[in-house]
């Protein structure tokens, strides 16, 4: 080939494509090291690289004759910069991973506010670290928080005092650590309607059944089961995919419709320890929700059968729902059509636990019946769990004194009437 062809041809057309696959592939291999970072620091050390290509660029264009040495020197002393900048980037990685467990909480609960109740009554915290409620507020156009109290009438002054937000948002609340023991949460707004309570505990001894460790390689989890006991529990989760972020979620199932745990996302490779509250026997599922192709059963053992967990309670109710019962309430079925109850007037047997059964007609639209001891919602004693029509249920209610209450529909406050015990 001649000198002018090669000069004139060749290279002003194979020199550029050369220089954008080069650079091409420095930028491919530099952007795994700063998705690893945190965002400011990746963009500084992204500029540094930028700024120092652009100098290099400039001294080698300055020149009257660009020789294949000086695109050579050019080529080096970007390499120089990717690599200088890489070490920096590694060495700020390392710095992370060493400061990742006293940053922040590792431990994050999740809690949903939805229908005026909490989806959660029982959460489980790990004793003297702090941690995180990862809280969503579900309810379009309506306020909710979360307090922490060390006792069951939520008087004195919080241990936890969270921002009211209102729905639908999502916020997080950085809790202090608590000493073992059992704690009491509300929402301030709604104390009545949605409560709950919080059990810190130390943790399982290490090597016990209650500690399982799951690992993320390769874009997908090394096992696709994990059991639990019905106990508080501890999964030792191990990202061992560098700059790739991965976590563990737990719902009642694939349709993901309830969030029974969701652990903090973390950059590999990373370890985090995930304090997984107290969950009923059953089988459940899990996945990342950054590849939620990577899933799998969490299958929890204690003496029950499969399927979700029954429908929650509050402090002072009775099972939510499922059949049972030594009496049968007047009428036996109570109806939710219209935005209004059937009936104002529930008779229940003395002493004695009951049944009644709820059918809610009005499509797409949640109802539940709750039961207080006054019109004031001092003190709540049943509580069912609430369905969205058209849909039934049975609700088993606790035995209850004799004497005249007071029922409504915790999403509906005006449809309400009387229960007579006795």
């Amino acid at each position: 080939m001649r000198t002018s062809t090669r000069d004139r041809v060749v290279l002003p057309i194979l020199l550029p494509i050369v220089m954008m696959l080069v650079i091409a592939a420095v930028l491919f291999g530099f952007s795994r090291i700063l998705l690893s970072l945190t965002a400011d620091a990746a963009t500084a050390i992204a500029l540094l690289v930028a700024v120092s290509i652009l100098v290099v660029a400039a001294v080698v264009a300055s020149r009257s004759v660009v020789r294949a040495s000086s695109l050579a020197s050019m080529l080096g002393a970007v390499a120089g910069v990717a690599m200088l900048a890489g070490g920096i980037a590694l060495i700020a990685v390392g710095a992370g991973g060493e400061q990742e467990g006293g940053g922040g909480p590792a431990v994050r609960i999740s809690l949903i506010a939805k229908d005026i109740a909490f989806d959660k009554t029982k959460l489980s915290a790990p004793a003297g670290k702090p941690f995180a409620i990862d809280f969503d507020n579900q309810d379009a156009g309506i306020q909710h928080d979360v307090q922490i109290f060390d006792n069951e009438g939520f008087t004195g002054t919080p241990l936890l005092n969270g921002e009211i937000v209102t729905g639908p948002a999502k916020v997080t609340y950085e809790a202090p650590a608590l000493e073992s023991g059992t704690y009491f949460f509300h929402c301030s707004v709604h104390p009545a309607q949605m409560h709950g309570t919080i059990l810190a505990t130390g943790g399982p001894p290490d090597g016990g059944g209650a500690r399982v460790t799951v690992t993320a390689q390769g874009l997908q989890f090394d096992t696709d089961r994990i059991e639990l006991p019905a106990a508080p529990s501890t999964i030792h989760f191990e990202n061992n995919d560098p700059g790739i972020q991965h976590n563990i979620a737990i719902f009642t199932d694939s349709s993901l419709g309830t969030t029974l745990f969701r652990g903090e996302i973390v950059t590999g490779p990373a370890t985090v320890d995930y304090a997984i509250p107290s969950l009923d026997p059953g089988s459940y599922y899990f996945h990342c929700d950054v590849h939620p192709t990577m899933s799998g059963t969490v299958v929890v053992k204690g003496g029950g059968g499969g399927g979700p967990p029954p429908p929650t309670t509050t402090p002072g109710g009775g099972g939510g729902g499922g059949g049972g019962g030594g009496g049968t309430a007047t009428p036996s079925t109570v109806v939710a059509q219209g935005l209004a109850f059937d009936t104002d007037q529930i008779a229940l047997p003395p002493d004695t636990p009951s049944s009644i059964k709820f059918e809610n007609k009005d499509a797409g639209v949640s109802h539940d019946i709750a039961i207080y001891t006054d019109s004031s919602l001092g003190t709540n004693l049943f509580r069912g769990q609430i369905i969205t029509g058209p849909a039934s249920i049975d609700y088993s209610i606790p035995a209850l004194k004799p004497g005249t209450y007071y029922f409504h529909c915790d999403v509906h406050p005006t449809m309400h009437g009387s229960v007579t015990v006795g």
